[in-house]
């Protein structure tokens, strides 16, 4: 009877003549380039490829890579499948003892075998049998895809812990129950355990001890794990993915002090039990959170000498959350599209900390969490709202944040870093009001708030505009930026400001003053005349506007007429401040119409400005 992959490789003949007839560059190869390249090719093409000619029948025959696919699960009747159950056991099982007898080294061995029907389940006997023979050909990488008994699962023979020349393994048991035996893998540097079920709480502290020599160490897909505790002194690159810790009435720890780590990745995992992190590795330099959940009351403490980047993308916080970061060389920070359910605290210690960026962050209903338990320990965040987003760090000098909830006014903000210097901030706004005013070494700002929300009508959107909280946000938040020298802002927050305010907030430093207009330029004069007499030393404006007036809307107008339209308002916002023109230089507008550009003479200007807050 001939072999599975004969049969395959015949089914495509035509494929293979062309193959044979085209000139052949691969013959002229050396065998070890040839085994090189066979370490590209699946099991199909591989077998195809054996009937080329007879050298690469040997070729494939004596190849280091063998790769070994089965799938069982196709569509096919009982009596197909068991024969194609059979003959593939039989070809495997001459393969592997051919290459015993001959004594051939083998680099890599592949047998996936897919199958959801227990009557042609592989069973744990017939690949440890497999996996014997490999280790006495010596070999290097394991990577085996098979179906076991979910009640009695599989254990490895003791022949893989033992093999001296083993570097790789990759075992994925489709959830079955795997059982880590007392013996270590001394050589192997490799591991990827994918889609098992794993029982035992101490499974971390175990491959710690047992695999002296581990580099890499990929859990994707594993279920089962209460703890995850790893203290391994070789261990470089650590990756989980797809994880779920069990929930329990014990609460979980997962401690990594791994002295030699550099890279941490956790990614689409679910912490239901989970409520205390804990990191301590001296060589981590990234640490990268993504698309996780977090079911319970959150505590991570980060205290990573050389960590330099920390992202914490797209996760979902259902209770409280303190993150406590002690890294002294963390370069970068980065909270984006996360939700929040309750209060997160966020404290950064770290002397070289350039940039923090809190971006498309969202906060949720109170009652998400309402299915957990609650905490067994609370953040002491003082008086004030519950759901609140906290910001301590001392040595940071770039901020960076984007809000893009349409409701994120409700929900208060608090920054304290006295070192800031560089602001960027875009998006919906947030409750302002918890804003500390320390920032006593704020350079530049650049601001674009405007809330998304949409209303049905003029009067709502009126009384969202006239709300007291919003008005009371707006200057907090314009007070936070009154040292800055240089400040980019949309007139938003200075009209919401104005509202009920006469008196306008004094930037005493600020030299360079670009406005960016919402709506007619022309309507927002008296707004704009208002909060340039705050500005004392103002030595250079820039009005950027998209609409310079109702009344001017046509787009085929010159840009001529743009300049005289303008210079005639701008002239009107000289006289509500009550100064002279010529203290001013106007530019044209850009050719788009939609940049207009005025630089006040430098002395002039200041000294005409503060002229007309004394005749005021």
């Amino acid at each position: 009877m001939e072999s599975p992959f004969k049969s395959m490789a015949m089914s495509s003949d035509q494929d293979t003549r062309i193959l044979a007839c085209t000139h052949d560059r691969l013959s002229g190869l050396p065998d070890q380039v040839i085994y090189h390249i066979f370490s590209f090719l699946g099991a199909n093409d591989t077998a195809r490829l054996g009937l080329v000619s007879k050298r690469f029948k040997k070729l494939c025959s004596s190849s280091p890579y063998l790769n070994f696919v089965a799938d069982f699960d196709s569509g096919s009747d009982h009596s197909c499948l068991r024969t194609r159950y059979t003959d593939f056991c039989s070809y495997v099982d001459k393969v592997l003892r051919s290459r015993e007898k001959t004594g051939e080294g083998l680099v890599r061995l592949l047998v996936h075998w897919f199958c959801k029907q227990r009557r042609f389940d592989i069973g744990g006997t017939v690949v440890s049998s497999w996996v014997t023979v490999a280790t006495k050909c010596g070999v290097e990488e394991l990577d085996m895809l098979v179906h076991v008994d979910s009640l009695r699962g599989y254990s490895l023979p003791d022949c893989v812990y033992k093999c001296e020349s083993l570097r790789a393994l990759k075992l994925n048991l489709q959830m079955g129950r795997f059982s880590f035996q007392i013996l270590g893998f001394d050589w192997l540097k490799d591991l990827w355990l994918d889609s098992v079920t794993i029982g035992d709480k101490y499974f971390g502290q175990r491959i710690s001890d047992r695999c002296k020599c581990l580099k890499r160490l990929t859990l994707e897909n594993v279920d089962g794990i209460s703890d995850l505790t790893m203290t391994s002194s070789s261990l470089e690159d650590l990756e989980i993915s797809d994880c779920r810790f069990p929930n329990s009435f014990i609460d979980g720890k997962f401690n990594i002090s791994c002295s030699s780590l550099k890279v941490l990745t956790i990614s689409r995992c679910q912490f239901k039990a989970l409520w205390h992190v804990n990191l301590n590795c001296q060589s981590l330099k990234n640490l990268t959170v993504q698309d996780s959940e977090f079911g319970r009351f959150f505590a991570c403490k980060i205290d990573c000498e050389s960590l330099e980047t920390l992202e914490v993308c797209g996760s979902n916080f259902l209770e409280a959350c303190q993150l406590l970061v002690d890294c002294p060389s963390l370069i970068h920070a980065m909270i984006s599209s996360c939700r929040f359910a309750n209060v997160c605290f966020l404290n950064i210690k770290s002397s070289s900390l350039g940039g923090l960026t809190l971006s498309e962050c969202k906060f949720s209903s109170p009652e998400i969490g309402s299915q957990y338990s609650e905490p067994k320990k609370e953040i002491k965040v003082g008086a004030g709202p519950c759901r609140r987003i906290i910001m301590k760090a001392e040595n940071l000098e770039t901020l960076t944040v984007s809000s893009s909830d349409a409701y994120s006014y409700e929900f208060p903000l608090s920054i304290s870093a006295p070192k800031l210097k560089d602001l960027w901030w875009t998006g919906d706004p947030v409750d302002f009001s918890y804003l500390n005013q320390g920032m006593v070494s704020l350079l530049n700002a650049r601001i674009h708030i405007k809330p998304t929300c949409r209303h049905r009508s003029e009067e709502s959107d009126r009384r969202c505009k006239h709300s007291k909280s919003l008005i009371y946000c707006a200057a907090k938040f314009l007070q936070c930026l009154s040292e800055a020298r240089f400040l980019s802002i949309n007139t938003w927050p200075i009209e919401i400001f104005f509202m009920q305010n006469d008196s306008p907030i004094v930037f005493k430093k600020l030299q360079n003053l670009v406005l960016l207009t919402d709506g007619s330029f022309a309507d927002q004069i008296p707004t704009i005349a208002s909060f340039l007499r705050g500005l004392p030393n103002l030595r250079r404006l820039i009005i950027r506007c998209e609409q310079i007036s109702h009344e001017l809307s046509d787009p085929n107008a010159t840009v001529h007429l743009f300049n005289m339209l303008f210079f005639a308002l701008f002239l009107q916002l000289l006289n509500l401040l009550g100064l002279n023109s010529r203290c001013f230089n106007l530019t044209g507008v850009g050719q788009d119409l939609k940049n207009v550009k005025i630089e006040a003479v430098q002395g002039q200007a200041q000294s005409c400005v503060q002229n007309a807050g004394k005749r005021r």
